[in-house]
């Protein structure tokens, strides 16, 4: 799979501004083959942000993200999944869900965090399914452990929502 970083710039993210973000994001979302190309592909990498700090722990970053986030709850289908890549950081963040220590950065794990990051990954697998694409493997994407499994949760949640039957 071929990574597309799309690097946002300060002039961009200082102000929340998702605009040319939201174009290429509805763009390639309204054309089903182009989406199911794009499943995984993006990293989102913001310039200018100092080495020394966490980009996700930037508040006009966390601001930029709660927009995307919120213009496109099925953002984590188009995010690369690896860890390394922030996908996951950049959901935590934008719901308020990270802190720094002196041992590095967090995620403060609560229940509303896990039943939000549920509904994201739902969000993303409903679209993967009005796409014609696998949800599954969406869902599996983010999973860090094959013990630990999202998949019935993400199931149970569009069976409640009607999107797939039982």
């Amino acid at each position: 799979m071929t990574l597309r970083r799309l690097n946002v710039p300060p002039s961009e993210w200082r102000v929340e501004d998702i605009s040319a973000l939201r174009n290429v994001l509805a763009d390639v979302g309204a054309d089903p083959a182009l989406a199911r190309d794009w499943r995984g592909s993006v990293v989102l990498t913001f310039a200018e942000v100092p080495e020394s700090s966490p980009p996700y722990l930037n508040p006009s970053i966390v601001a930029f993200l709660q927009s995307l986030y919120a213009q496109f709850p099925y953002l984590l289908y188009f995010l690369n999944p690896d860890p390394a890549n922030g996908a996951t950081e950049s959901f935590f963040a934008s719901i308020g869900a990270l802190c720094e220590t002196e041992l590095g950065v967090w995620i403060m794990w609560t229940d509303d965090v896990a039943t939000a990051f549920n509904q994201a990954l739902a969000a993303a697998a409903e679209f993967a399914i009005n796409r014609g694409d696998d949800w599954v493997a969406v869902v599996k994407g983010y999973e860090y452990h094959e013990i630990q499994t999202r998949t019935s949760e993400i199931r149970a949640i569009l069976v409640s929502r009607g999107v797939i039957q039982t």
